[in-house]
């Protein structure tokens, strides 16, 4: 049965602890917000409550007690009774189900508010009335269970208890509670002492749960990893990854292997898990995050997938994640749980997120003492050059990536040198990068291909060359089918009619792409920050427009095209009005005596005394084709500017 009960009866000889097959903390500021509202509203002069949700909750296991011991509680347990005995007390422990987001939080903010209670006799009251007990050590109500990644770093850094073991390794769950913890800080800065004892007994008497036992309620034949993975489809679901690891802790549970050979094998687990968080919240701005469920595609299309499926398969790849490769229906017989294979894969996993972590941050590695691999400058370049493609282009291309660099790219060894075959490798994974750099700019900046244009054969191709270093469609190598086949579409005519469904290159996807390598090519330094894109002459702009005779004499529809040509256009630090190219002149020459950011490819034009059609059909061969080199584009001379400036 499930009962309502405050905050404060929750607690009431109770400890808490969330189960390995939970995911880790995951609020952001949302769910902060709007946590924070709710208890806004609660006025007490009204006897007002909030119905903050349902806590589900189920009774400890023998193994539940196994890991209690490892945190200290080991001479405190009556296991015959299912209690925990501190001083006398009798506690009754208990796993969080379903709600521990929830209540985590409040916790969170409870902990800062207490902190910040003047009265050490009135702080220790709630301290140990919420937190903690001390006996030999403080004994915590709430945590995670011990092996759980975030267990010690809930109790050192955010409940600030300094006796307590740190935590080496940080993780976005990590990220995510400090983050609460500086959410409530900021907004209880103001607080007065009055303010914060209201707001303690609004979260201790006011928010109101409704608390179900599933253990009482369903009797022992009930699968709580399975309630658990069924209740978290709810509210703020579970990520693919973090349903994952619940589903293979469950099949691990249901194995016949003895009590110890699950328990080593769960450790197993939790540790790969913790070591895929680090490293996809290895970077913690907003913008660097890496994906859970891109990280699981990614490595699901490197083990699970196979060259005989297509492209539905490869967009239900849950689907085949959880009802074919790990299915409740092949428990006994799953091959990817025999303990040979299960360790092969935790293995490949851990190290598949390590390069996955490079893919998406190639030069945040520079300065990491734990990424142990062996790269170049060309790689790094590439790398995000492949991540900086407009709208996505080409980004399932990383997932092939993946599977090259897991295959090829060597490990740093101290003190010793890279071998003949380690030298070939790397040599060969900057061939592969470039001809993927190579492949997007034809099929998708250049001929304009909609963006999952080869996807399905790149992606049967990624476990195939994992395996054994080919293709997954035989005749040639995989290099010669990304330089030839996969871009033999390609004309110059179908460059022609992209450019024509817009404003010319004024609009054209590609343009910010390729101006940025124009002035890496002719600075030698990569454009990091953003750019603006500023034509010279202005075709639609009267005024500024008289100062460019020989263009004005053209009819309206040449003048439109050579006021939106590769030529006209020049990338800037900031948006410019338009006006006259002696104004533009001027303006770069007095940026230039300021000191302010002027890119190569600006001071160039202070080469040009004036601005004619010529200097506009001459620059824009210029740059296009500086792009037809570095990727070997096959060239179609002076005919294209010349079908393109002539009517």
């Amino acid at each position: 049965m499930s009962e309502i009960l405050p905050f404060k009866e929750i607690f009431k000889q109770k400890i808490f602890r969330i189960p390995d097959y939970q995911r880790g903390y995951s609020w952001e500021q949302t769910q902060l917000e709007d946590l924070w509202a709710d208890l806004n509203n609660i006025h007490l002069q009204n006897n007002a409550y909030h119905f903050t949700g349902i806590l589900t909750i189920n009774n400890f296991s023998d193994q539940d007690f196994d890991s209690l011991e490892k945190e200290g509680f080991k001479n405190l347990i009556d296991r015959e009774k299912k209690k925990i005995l501190i001083k006398d007390e009798e506690y009754i422990p208990q796993n969080l189900v379903d709600g521990q987001q929830r209540l985590t939080t409040i916790l969170i903010l409870l902990s800062q508010a207490v902190k910040k209670i003047k009265d050490e006799y009135e702080k220790l009251s709630l301290s140990e009335r919420f937190f903690y007990i001390s006996d030999n050590g403080n004994k915590y109500f709430f945590g995670y269970h011990v092996d759980v990644p975030s267990h010690n770093y809930l109790i050192h850094n955010i409940f600030e208890d300094l006796s307590y073991g740190t935590e080496d390794t940080e993780t976005l769950y990590t990220y995510n509670l400090d983050f609460a913890k500086n959410f409530f800080n900021e907004k209880l800065e103001d607080y007065s002492q009055n303010n914060l004892r209201d707001l303690i007994i609004k979260i201790t008497d006011r928010l109101l749960f409704s608390v179900l036992n599933l253990s009482e309620s369903a009797g022992s034949n009930l699968d709580i990893s399975m309630v658990f993975e069924t209740l978290n489809f709810r509210g703020k679901q579970l990520s693919g990854l973090e349903r994952f690891k619940n589903r293979v802790l469950y099949l691990l549970s249901k194995q016949g292997f003895g009590a110890e050979q699950i328990g080593r094998r769960r450790v197993m687990i939790n540790r790969t898990w913790l070591e895929i968080y680090k490293w996809l919240g290895r970077n913690p701005s907003p913008k660097k995050v890496m994906d859970d469920d891109a990280f699981l595609k990614a490595f699901w299309l490197l083990y699970f997938s196979r060259v005989d499926m297509v492209a539905k398969d490869f967009k239900a790849y849950q689907k085949n994640l959880f009802e074919n490769d790990f299915s409740l229906m092949n428990i006994h017989n799953n091959v990817y749980m025999k303990p040979d294979e299960l360790r092969r894969w935790l293995i490949c996993m851990k190290e598949a997120v390590v390069l996955w972590y490079f893919i998406n941050n190639p030069y945040e590695i520079e300065d990491d003492s734990e990424f142990k691999y062996y790269y170049t400058p060309s790689i790094q370049r590439s790398l995000l050059r492949l991540n900086s493609f407009p709208f996505g282009y080409g980004r399932y291309m990383l997932n092939l990536i993946l599977a090259i660099l897991a295959r090829l790219l060597p490990k740093c060894e101290d003190g010793l040198e890279l071998t003949e075959e380690q030298e070939r490798n790397i040599e060969t994974i900057e061939h592969f990068l470039w001809a993927a750099e190579r492949h997007n700019v034809m099929c998708f900046l250049l001929h304009g291909n909609k963006t999952n244009y080869n996807q399905e054969d790149t992606f049967r191709d990624v476990n195939k060359y994992f395996i054994s270093g080919n293709p997954a469609q035989n005749g040639s190598s995989l290099i010669e089918q990304l330089l030839n086949n996969r871009v033999f579409h390609f004309s110059w005519d179908a460059v022609k009619r992209n450019l024509e469904m817009g404003a010319y290159f004024y609009s054209w996807d590609g343009i910010y792409f390729i101006l940025r390598e124009y002035e890496e090519h002719i600075s030698g330094i990569k454009v990091d920050r953003e750019i603006s894109v500023n034509r010279l002459y202005p075709e639609d702009k009267l005024i500024a427009r008289k100062s460019y005779r020989e263009i004005n004499k053209l009819h309206d529809s040449r003048r439109k095209k050579y006021s939106y040509a590769l030529g006209n256009l020049f990338m800037s630090n900031n948006n410019h009005s338009d006006r006259s190219f002696k104004e533009h002149r001027e303006r770069i020459e007095n940026a230039l005596n300021r000191n302010n950011v002027v890119y190569a490819s600006e001071k160039e034009l202070l080469n040009y005394g004036s601005w004619t059609v010529e200097d506009i059909e001459e620059r824009s061969e210029k740059i296009l084709n500086v792009f037809i080199k570095k990727w070997n584009i096959p060239n179609s001379g002076s005919a294209f500017w010349k079908e393109y400036f002539s009517n």
